[in-house]
């Protein structure tokens, strides 16, 4: 079994950003996490690009401040590129694919509310 693209089950189903048939050098913090955990085994890639894209998961303020200090701190996109972490955001910003994607599975407990040290 071949391992799976994380554009297939983080960028394409989640992150705004996701260009078809571009080719993007880097990956954003929440992506490189997510795929370091479903490396582990920590979820099914196969099945987490098929969960609803849901706010109230990323919205959820206890969870984002979790996830702001676990992923996006270290994130090299922060300073200039996040819109979700600008002083002052679009109405209509959302975080990147990953962030997504990790946010949607804490709140469903198919992980835990920390990402472990060795994939953050």
């Amino acid at each position: 079994m071949s391992k799976p693209d994380f554009a297939d089950y983080i960028c394409r189903p989640f992150c705004m950003f996701f260009r078809e048939d571009e080719k993007e050098d880097m990956a954003c913090r929440g992506a490189a996490v997510a795929e370091r955990l479903a490396e582990k085994a920590v979820f099914d890639p196969g099945r987490a690009g098929l969960l609803p894209k849901d706010a109230d998961s990323w919205t959820d303020a206890a969870r984002d401040a979790v996830l702001f200090e676990q992923v996006c701190l270290s994130c090299e996109f922060r300073k200039e590129d996040c819109e979700w972490r600008s002083d002052d955001p679009p109405h209509d910003a959302e975080p990147c694919g990953g962030l997504i994607l990790l946010a949607l599975l804490m709140s469903r407990g198919m992980i835990g509310q920390e990402v472990p040290e060795e994939c953050r």
